[in-house]
């Protein structure tokens, strides 16, 4: 730009510099106009502990730098805040913490909400801004505050200086309220509190499938007839410890129930699974005790196939095992031994 006389006279580099300063003019005219009338509040003054981090005391130190906590369209992220907290960056990179079990911790705004006045210590975490339902399944509706009234923190349950399911411990703090009670139902129920309690209701929709289906006759069966004054930690889902029969039973039958008992019933018994079948050889249809003769659960091949004649069989087919027949014969069907691998004299 140059005057001659009274007159201006524009050259390019000239409108380009006036066009720069409106610019830079301009744009410091948004951004106050954009912070004094779109900040929500004041940011919290709360002192850390006496310490600093990068200089700062607290967040109000640096309320009218907001890039030190906002990035362009992300707004509020971790990378901003962790650039001063290293240590949240640390929990969360080696999954230990608060910070690194629990879920979401890449929002910091969920739990740690700024703007909220110069009185507002952000640094303790709110259970109010923690859905711990949806990501636990336990609410803490009812576990806001202990029995004396104060507040709850995450370490009143959690007391093992970590976070998971494993890490709570619900006993001590409802035993130091009623220890008699504490006792009598951990002797009942056991300490799998998690299993039947939700926070919200006395017990959960128990799901016994994870234990023990409930079908047949069990689904209409009394929870004292499986849970002898009704304990229920400990249970065992083995037929025989809850239907007791005479040793004698044991002794010949085993106790390997389903092979002759229903969930429908007891009784009557009827055998139902048999592998092997029962017209093996050419005599038809065998006797029980043609192949059982001590017990109905061990079978004793030797009644009508010679020792020396199997001995001389299996050794032809490079088969030396024939203790556990049932292992390679487990049906008895002819030609089994073939389709197994194994090739019988005169098969070669």
């Amino acid at each position: 730009m140059k005057k001659i006389g009274s007159k201006l006279i524009k050259t390019p580099l000239g409108r380009m510099a006036t066009l720069l300063g409106v610019l830079f003019l301009g744009s410091g005219f948004v951004l106050n106009f954009t912070h004094q009338y779109t900040m929500p509040g004041p940011v919290s003054d709360a002192m850390l502990n006496g310490d600093s981090l990068e200089g700062y005391s607290s967040h109000a130190m640096f309320e009218q730098e907001c890039n030190h906590c906002h990035a362009p369209i992300h707004c509020v992220t971790a990378e901003k805040c962790q650039d001063c907290h290293m240590e949240i960056a640390q929990q969360r990179s080696e999954a230990v913490g608060l910070h690194g079990l629990l879920p979401g911790t890449e929002r910091c705004q969920s739990c740690h909400v700024e703007h909220q006045g110069r009185d507002a210590v952000i640094s303790e975490v709110a259970f109010a801004n923690i859905d711990h339902a949806s990501f636990t399944d336990f609410s803490l509706a009812k576990h806001d505050t202990d029995y004396a009234g104060a507040p709850l923190t995450c370490e009143s349950c959690h007391t093992q200086g970590r976070f998971g399911t494993d890490t709570v411990d619900c006993v001590s703090c409802h035993a130091a309220n009623d220890d008699t009670w504490m006792t009598e139902h951990s002797e009942l129920y056991g300490n799998g509190c998690l299993e039947c309690h939700d926070g919200q209701d006395k017990t959960t929709d128990f799901d016994h499938e994870l234990v023990f289906a409930l079908n047949g006759a069990h689904e209409t069966t009394d929870c004292a007839d499986c849970h002898a004054n009704h304990t229920f930690a400990g249970t065992s889902n083995e037929c025989a410890d809850c239907h007791e029969s005479e040793a004698r039973h044991n002794e010949i039958f085993g106790t390997d129930c389903v092979r002759c008992h229903s969930e429908e019933a007891w009784s009557p018994a009827q055998l139902t699974q048999h592998t092997f079948i029962l017209d093996h050889g050419d005599k038809g249809k065998l006797e029980c005790q043609s192949c059982h003769t001590d017990t109905y659960y061990e079978q004793s091949c030797a009644e009508c196939h010679a020792v020396d004649e199997m001995v001389a069989n299996h050794n032809a087919a490079n088969a030396a095992e024939i203790a556990d027949c049932a292992t390679c014969h487990p049906t008895g069907e002819a030609g089994e031994a073939e389709r197994l691998g194994y090739a019988l004299p005169g098969q070669e």
